[in-house]
């Protein structure tokens, strides 16, 4: 899943904790919450060209949705390691996004790399449609 070609804007690296709440029984991340950490990190990045989420459902009328979620695992993240993590734009579509998110301990270890496709939709039909001007240009102007 790992993309060679360097992303097109990348977003902020996002620092957490692993918490208590984070793992199972064996001390290791639960899978699940890997996701957590890409939200985080997809939120900053939407923050910082200037479009967080509300921003964008409340003035450009779309909804961004999250419509494809691929996850690969490579190693194993334990209570209290701390995690960086960021959205990387690696394609923008006519009506839709696609992230990845390199999940990393701070030591460097890759601990997974997540893929996340996202779609505008109009929000009375919630319909694709295409994104709008003002998010594309601050998309394609930081890149």
């Amino acid at each position: 899943m790992r993309g060679d070609a360097a992303p097109l804007l990348a977003g902020p690296a996002v620092r957490d904790r692993v918490r208590w709440s984070d793992v199972d029984k064996m001390d290791v991340v639960y899978f699940g919450r890997y996701l957590r950490f890409m939200e985080i990190a997809e939120d900053e990045f939407f923050r910082a060209i200037g479009f967080p989420h509300n921003v964008v459902s409340e003035t450009l009328g779309v909804w961004i949705a999250r419509v494809r979620l691929e996850i690969d695992f490579r190693a194993p993240a334990r209570l209290d390691d701390e995690i960086v993590c960021r959205a990387e734009l690696r394609k923008i579509g006519g009506s839709s996004l696609r992230l990845s998110f390199p999940i990393d301990r701070l030591d460097g270890t890759r601990l997974a790399e997540g893929v996340l496709v996202l779609a505008a939709l109009d929000q009375r039909t919630l319909r694709a449609t295409r994104i709008p001007r003002a998010l594309r240009d601050a998309l394609e102007e930081r890149g």
